[in-house]
């Protein structure tokens, strides 16, 4: 950011998404540079991010000294050596994090901002890069890994290098975080070249991992046009700052853009300058943001996974999906770490053992809590939240439900292809003649019953989509997703 390290400044973002379908639906984000206010004021900052109509948060900011050492806004040590160290100050810092994506909330991407104004930090990632690479041994992959292991709910590592400029360091960096599973974005104020320079480059050598640019357009970078900025395919969002403009004055210059860029110009941020304080400010440029792009509406709390017994620890709220194991990490929650569950009236859940819906399962039609009554403690890798009480149930041959709680898996199961036309095969490790095969569609409705006969499923009747293949061969269970092309 254009102004010195050790001040606080939040950003608010208003992005729009491409859905699957293929029309472009407006979803605000919001993007906060700022540490403060959501470590140091949490009673009321997280709570007032979740309902303000945002996003999209980018945390500010991470600065990385000398010998690799990670600290945050100047303030607290976060890594060293490899260690998550920032607890010590701030013990709440990474549930807190995760509990801005809990439902009711609007927010669905979570950023660390990396250096600012002022800070040494590209200068020392530049460093340390030529002595020691960016390989597993090194101390940014080493310190990076401890923080992804820690933040597994941040998504993005959102670059602010405003001094160094150095194409090819910043490019293994990114490379690097692509790598350890972050996506990267760009928040440049000038020198264009050497920001195009480590898009291109970055997603040549790793495709997709620089996913947007935040260009500002205040303070040293109040003379930019979103519309002489051209990043090819990556999207770039205008940015304004709250000491320069009125919420009337954002919505009419993010407008004026809007029509002028030729669609280039995707959505809109606010720089709030350490604005996050329990008013009414936060909101207001949201709705001045939404005025343009539209978006912010917050998702419906259906299931909340607890940590601990008697609904302790830290508790996520999700809306209706289906959720991998990375999915669940997205959110804060990690493996094997459910413990009690809260089921809100017209909801259920179904939990897996394994990841990508595979193993034991156990249908949740009403709040637990505690799982290990159940034998179920630290054991959800995969899961399925469903309006209604029918998580996925399944039917016998005699037309019986069975909850699949403790059901054998059939072993070596696989199906192929996947993408697939109108054909999907079976294999296993034991013979599947006889098996009752039942076909989910996501939203849990049965679409497809039938007993294998050939170990082919004709899919020539569903539409394009994903789905998910329950098979029962003998009270032998075992559920996979695949994709109607």
């Amino acid at each position: 950011m254009m102004k010195k390290f050790t001040r606080l400044c939040f950003k608010i973002f208003i992005i729009p998404v491409l859905i699957a379908a293929g029309h472009l639906t407006v979803l605000a984000q919001s993007g906060i540079y700022g540490g403060g206010p959501i470590y140091k004021n949490r009673s009321y900052a997280i709570n007032e991010l979740r309902n303000s109509g945002y996003t999209y948060v980018v945390v500010w900011t991470i600065h990385i000294d000398a010998s690799g050492n990670f600290n945050f806004n100047a303030e607290f040590p976060l890594v060293q050596n490899g260690t998550y160290i920032g607890g010590s100050a701030y013990p709440n810092f990474a549930d807190d994090m995760a509990r801005l994506k809990s439902a009711p909330t609007t927010i669905n991407r979570l950023e660390f901002g990396l250096s600012a104004w002022g800070s040494s930090t590209f200068a020392n990632i530049r460093n340390l890069i030529a002595s020691q690479g960016t390989g597993s041994g090194s101390i940014l992959y080493r310190n990076f890994q401890a923080l992804r292991n820690t933040f597994p709910m941040v998504d993005a590592i959102n670059f602010d290098d405003e001094s160094t400029y150095d194409v090819s360091s910043a490019t293994a960096l990114a490379v690097m975080l692509g790598n350890l599973g972050f996506k990267v974005s760009l928040c440049p104020y000038t020198n264009s070249g050497f920001w195009t320079s480590v898009a291109t480059n970055t997603n040549n050598q790793r495709p997709g991992t620089v996913d947007r640019v935040d260009l500002q357009c205040y303070s040293g970078g109040r003379n930019n046009s979103p519309c002489n900025w051209n990043f090819g395919t990556i999207p770039v969002y205008a940015g304004l700052w709250d000491a320069e403009k009125t919420t009337a004055q954002v919505q009419s210059q993010l407008n004026t853009w809007k029509n002028a860029c030729n669609a280039r110009v995707k959505g809109g941020f606010i720089w709030l300058y350490d604005d996050i304080d329990n008013s009414s400010q936060t909101a207001a440029y949201a709705t001045a943001i939404r005025n343009v792009f539209g978006g912010g509406t917050l998702n419906t709390a259906a299931v909340t996974f607890y940590r601990d017994c008697n609904y302790g620890g830290l508790g996520i709220s999700l809306p209706t999906g289906d959720y991998t194991l990375a999915r669940l990490l997205s959110y804060g929650i990690r493996n094997d770490d459910i413990s009690s569950v809260n089921v809100n009236s017209g909801y259920s859940t179904r939990l897996y053992v394994n990841d990508n819906f595979g193993g034991n399962s156990l249908a949740v039609t009403s709040s637990n809590s505690c799982l290990v009554d159940e034998s179920w403690n630290d054991l959800a890798s995969s899961l399925i939240v469903r309006a209604g009480s029918g998580a996925r149930t399944v039917s016998d041959e005699a037309g019986r439900k069975t909850n699949l709680s403790v059901a054998p898996v059939l072993k070596g199961f696989i199906l192929y292809p996947n993408p697939a036309n109108n054909e999907l095969r079976l294999a296993a490790g034991e013979d599947l003649a006889g098996a009752f095969l039942q076909v989910f569609d996501l939203a849990g409705r049965p679409v497809m019953s039938l007993r294998n006969i050939n170990n082919r499923l004709d899919l020539s009747r569903l539409k394009a989509g994903v789905y998910t293949l329950v098979v029962n061969k003998s009270g032998n269970v075992i559920t996979r997703q695949f994709v109607k092309q």
